[in-house]
């Protein structure tokens, strides 16, 4: 089953008095990375999220948000810093005349927004609690971000495997205008050489014309690249179904698809295999177009 990187996730809670809600989204990502954005002071919270969320995904962007308004006091009761307050009064004359204004007091609902100069006092058991609450709310959203990452990794699969199935009838088309193949190039070459002999020369040396005929052959045949194709093709399957986190994986297999798709067109000498070469890239950079969105 394939997984994608992408989701969303929301949960919504009062705890206490305070309404709390948590928001999980994920994008695509060579890595595994936390973006966490909560309120100063619920650094526990946050190791806890993200040892949580690590258990889960192995790859992709997640953002975590956590809101719960500006109502601080219902889990604490507001305590000013005198000090700080003075210090930061301080810095706004000191910048008034640096700058050759008068000097001029900041409102008190000024002063009061700067960081720190209102802490809420509140007690460790309480906080605690709150915390444990706010870990279970982090985990019912990662409910949902993880059954829509599953969601989508299904749509994804169900392409995907159409887009395989392109392929297999596509090298199909190739093995059939491979039949045959270079015999009808040896036959070519052999007759090209007879009509080039000049009237009265030797006969031709039968045995060092085989020797160039199976060189040549050599050159142009593509049954070991099909055969890994075809291996590649079953492995890919195999992939999809049994493992949740094979993105990186897939797009190796996707890679190697590709670079005997190129030998293919390279040594097959034909046009109608050239043109089936140009389709099957052509599906094969559609499957890897949507393997980006795979964990």
């Amino acid at each position: 089953m394939l997984i994608s990187m992408t989701g969303y996730g929301r949960a919504e809670e009062k705890i206490g008095d305070l309404k709390v809600v948590i928001e999980l989204r994920a994008v695509n990502s060579r890595f595994l990375e936390f973006v966490m954005r909560l309120p100063r002071g619920y650094e526990k919270v946050e190791d806890g999220a993200r040892t949580h969320l690590q258990s889960l995904l192995t790859r992709g962007r997640v953002t975590l948000t956590m809101n719960m308004g500006t109502d601080q006091s219902a889990i604490g009761k507001p305590r000013m810093n005198e000090d700080l307050l003075r210090h930061y009064q301080k810095i706004a004359n000191n910048s008034a005349q640096i700058l050759d204004r008068d000097s001029e007091s900041l409102s008190i609902a000024e002063l009061l927004r700067f960081p720190d100069v209102i802490t809420y006092d509140t007690d460790e058991k309480n906080q605690e609690k709150f915390n444990d609450a706010v870990l279970i709310l982090i985990e019912k959203a990662s409910e949902q971000l993880q059954a829509m990452r599953l969601r989508e990794g299904q749509l994804l699969e169900e392409a995907i495997l159409e887009q395989l199935s392109n392929i297999v009838k596509i090298t199909t088309k190739i093995h059939a205008e491979d039949s045959g193949r270079l015999e009808l190039i040896a036959e070519k070459m052999r007759k090209k050489i007879a009509g080039s002999s000049i009237e009265g020369e030797s006969q031709i040396d039968e045995k060092r014309l085989e020797q160039e005929i199976v060189l040549w052959s050599d050159k142009l045949d593509i049954a070991e690249e099909l055969t890994r194709l075809d291996a590649h093709i079953q492995h890919f399957r195999e992939l999809m179904v049994d493992n949740g986190d094979a993105g990186k994986r897939l797009n190796f297999l996707l890679q190697e698809m590709n670079r005997e798709a190129n030998t293919i067109g390279s040594k097959a000498n034909s046009t109608p295999i050239g043109h089936a070469v140009v389709e099957l890239k052509n599906e094969i950079e559609r499957i890897r177009e949507q393997v980006q969105n795979i964990q």
